[in-house]
């Protein structure tokens, strides 16, 4: 049947997305007429330095993740095969076993990336105590929400042999929608202080934006990002009634106030847009089908399909591999959706601004800031990047 070569389709193409980074990554470029028309030579080179060095960390801990899991599978399909059925207590300490090993094998890439190579570059504010403390609350949020979501797969296998995938479904649009809303009210502020805008002036002309696409704007946000990072950012967050637009106080002590009000018309946008909707639609529709492919790689391999009292634990293994090669495997179009929503944004931004010069002003400032590529190869735009690079996102304003 067409159902067992699904796993190995899907290891496939994400082998094809991988050599597609590879290829990007080894590609000799030089620098554009219109890269060195907005950009001095100096600061090309040092993004490009950044950025080749954070997808050289990227694609070693790609490489990292997939021989792990792979000898993971190797071990469990013998330990396994050989077990009596395991409880779902057991099965919860394997989950966070199989996890706190991964999490231990990428840590040094992590330290690098996150905090040596950041500090190389001047982009972070951290200690190395303060990046271990952010990096141990997001791994324990991580693993807490990984054991039980692993295990609440393996308890529907083990009581619903046949229907357990549409049902782990509806529990994944449940579990986005939820997460989507309490994420600003509960994660956010374990890694950042917020206050409301204090400038009075820039809350009226937000209002006044806001209006002028029928949005009410209740209060902007600011994180106190200050005591992390120099990068500069803002982003439209939540669902309902934790709804907020939230801005770095880097941006607003390092850009003009026109460049920050620039930056939350692209949010109001995407509020506008309802793009925080569509991405809750998508991502509940990815879980679908993927529960669904996966339901049928575990029948072919016939490890589900026993009675309620015999669930094998193996087929937990094949869900981790099998989600971890379906994410990046996903990534090109989740992100090409996404750098459409961006210039949907981009372009509401204009007509609120009525600036086009300010939103030219803006990115070649918000590149220096975080240190972009500005030019980044298109099999690596393609794959990675949710936004659309700064002289496209230049270019669409001019």
């Amino acid at each position: 049947m067409w159902s067992s070569k699904i796993l190995l389709v899907t290891a496939g193409a994400a082998l094809l997305v991988f050599a597609a980074l590879l290829i990007g990554f080894y590609s000799k470029s030089s620098f554009s007429e219109e890269a060195l028309f907005y950009f001095n030579e100096d600061f090309l080179g040092r993004a490009s330095e950044y950025q080749r060095i954070s997808l050289q960390i990227y694609l070693a801990r790609t490489l990292i993740m997939w021989a792990a899991l792979a000898g993971i599978l190797l071990f469990s399909w013998r330990h396994f095969s050989r077990l009596a059925p395991i409880s779902l207590s057991h099965a919860a300490a394997y989950i966070a076993l199989i996890f706190l090993a991964l999490y231990l094998l990428t840590l040094p890439l992590d330290y690098y990336r996150g905090f040596v190579l950041e500090s190389r570059f001047g982009l972070t504010a951290h200690t190395p105590a303060t990046w271990a403390m952010d990096y141990l609350i997001n791994r324990s949020i991580s693993l807490l929400l990984t054991v039980l979501s692993f295990t609440g797969l393996y308890a529907l296998m083990q009581y619903y042999p046949s229907r357990w995938w549409y049902i782990a479904g509806v529990f994944s649009a449940l579990f986005i929608i939820a997460g989507t809303y309490l994420y600003p009210l509960i994660i956010d502020p374990l890694f950042y202080n917020f206050e409301p805008l204090q400038d009075e002036a820039m809350n009226s002309r937000i209002i006044i934006m806001a209006e002028d696409v029928g949005i009410q704007v209740d209060e902007v946000l600011v994180a106190d990002a200050s005591r992390k990072t120099t990068k500069a950012n803002a982003y439209f967050t939540g669902l309902g009634g934790s709804k907020r637009i939230v801005v770095y106080d880097t941006l607003l002590s390092g850009f003009s106030q026109h460049e920050a009000l620039a930056v939350i018309a692209h949010e109001i946008a995407h509020w506008k847009y309802a793009h925080i909707t569509k991405g809750i639609l998508l991502g509940i529709g990815q879980a679908f089908i993927t529960l669904f492919l996966l339901s049928l790689v575990l029948k072919e391999l016939s490890i589900t399909q026993a009675a309620a009292s015999r669930a094998d634990f193996r087929a937990i293994i094949i869900a981790i591999i099998f989600f971890t090669l379906i994410s990046f495997v996903s990534m090109p179009i989740q992100n090409a959706i996404s750098r459409a929503f961006e210039r949907e944004a981009d372009l509401m931004a204009i007509e609120l601004t009525r600036m086009k010069e300010l939103q030219v002003t803006l990115h070649k400032n918000l590149a220096q800031a975080n240190l972009s590529n500005v030019e980044p190869h298109p099999l690596i735009k393609a794959v990675l990047y949710t936004h659309p690079p700064t002289l496209e996102r230049i270019n669409l304003a001019r």
